[in-house]
């Protein structure tokens, strides 16, 4: 079959509206309401207390009840009642059917995967993903294109109607296990939920995660973290705006810190960002996963992303759509396979790999793969890749 090949302005067109980093960083203050605490009645509570209402914040926004919670109030609204039980329907079947596989999986065949940080590029607010398979790493940095959002001021806004842009936004990933970037473009990004946040507490309230802190941070020109008070007080200048989680997850020891960062990762702006490659440097070495990610590690527009990656990564997971296997080098990279592999979604076809087809069907070093994952979500016909590196020493 011959497969034919966009041309130049059908490559930007999809990249605009499929992929997860395609537009101008934003080099703003913070966005109208992302200051914790300013319309939340979190304005002056003590460290504690903070604490406490976050992780109360984190559980009502992912529909579980909290006894004696301060915003025990609004569990008994008809919108939220009604969200919770719709909601924690969907949700059980998605563990069951997904996580649960997943989690069985990454205990056998990741357990030597062990890095302090993992990157996650393009990856819109989808921490469960990374957190179900790599839940050991004390830091998880995701970068993606969606606005970083607030908190819900639950004493002002129509529950009725943010509830259900909670569900909407939710809906498509936990049927098919990732985000159809069109449709969170607006309902993220200009609905009730003003951002990611609301999902990313979702989801570590989900997987059992007691939120201990949620702070704005722009990563600044010169390398540092700048972060707003926890009431809010101040504005974030020029940077990559972003936010960091703090939280108690189930599998680690000790707390575990998330930062989402609001950014571009294509040639033009991460060469420019070079303070954003310094942050991740700071880490050490890297796990990092992808999936799902419009093929655009494979492109031109992020060749220096993906060498960053290739030079500082220990271990890389990824599904297809990431980098293409020819950049593995097999002097460097030890590689083991698995599921199966087919020929990329619509209109992604014309990045099919012949090489790593020829690995498939070969059947060498190709393992089970029991869950689905990626644009392929259904078992049986997605895919993984892990590369572990075979030399200790790290791009400086």
């Amino acid at each position: 079959m011959t497969l034919r090949k966009p041309t130049l302005s059908c490559c930007l067109t999809i990249m605009l509206l499929l992929s997860l980093g395609s537009c101008v960083c934003p080099s703003t203050a913070a966005e109208p309401g992302d200051r914790v605490g300013e319309s939340n009645n979190l304005h002056g509570a003590t460290a504690e207390e903070s604490t406490s209402r976050y992780n109360e914040y984190a559980r009502l926004i992912a529909g579980l009840p909290t006894p004696g919670s301060s915003l025990a109030a609004h569990e008994k609204t008809p919108a939220w009642i009604s969200y919770a039980e719709s909601i924690q329907r969907s949700w059980e079947r998605f563990a069951t059917t997904q996580l649960r596989p997943m989690r069985e999986w990454a205990a056998q065949e990741l357990g030597a995967v062990r890095t302090s940080a993992v990157f996650y590029p393009f990856s819109g607010p989808d921490v469960v993903n990374v957190y179900t398979l790599l839940p050991y790493a004390k830091t998880y940095v995701l970068v993606a294109l969606e606005p970083v959002g607030a908190l819900p001021d639950f004493s002002a806004l129509d529950a009725q109607d943010y509830f259900a842009s909670l569900q909407r936004s939710l809906y498509d990933y936990l049927q098919i296990d990732f985000f159809v970037t069109s449709k969170m473009a607006h309902q993220i990004g200009q609905t009730k939920l003003r951002g990611v946040l609301p999902v990313l507490l979702f989801f570590l309230a989900r997987e059992q995660a007691r939120v201990l802190e949620i702070e704005y941070v722009a990563l600044k020109p010169d390398g540092t973290v700048e972060g707003l008070p926890a009431a809010g007080q101040g504005t974030v200048g020029k940077g990559i705006p972003g936010v960091r989680l703090v939280f108690e997850g189930q599998a680690a020891a000790g707390t575990q810190t998330l930062y989402y960062f609001r950014c571009n990762l294509e040639d033009g702006t991460f060469g420019r960002n070079l303070h954003f490659a310094s942050f991740l440097k700071g880490f050490g070495s890297l796990t990092t996963f992808t999936k799902s990610a419009s093929y655009l590690l494979a492109s031109r527009y992020c060749s220096k992303l993906r060498q960053f990656i290739l030079n500082q990564s220990r271990y890389v997971l990824q599904d297809d759509s990431a980098i293409p296997l020819r950049d593995f080098e097999p002097a460097t990279w030890a590689l083991k396979f698995f599921g199966s592999y087919v020929v990329p979604i619509h209109p992604f076809e014309y990045r099919y790999q012949k090489d790593l087809a020829q690995v498939y069907e070969r059947g060498n070093n190709v393992y089970p793969l029991p869950f689905g994952i990626g644009y392929h979500h259904r078992v049986g016909t997605s895919n993984l890749l892990l590369a572990a590196k075979k030399t200790e020493e790290l791009a400086k």
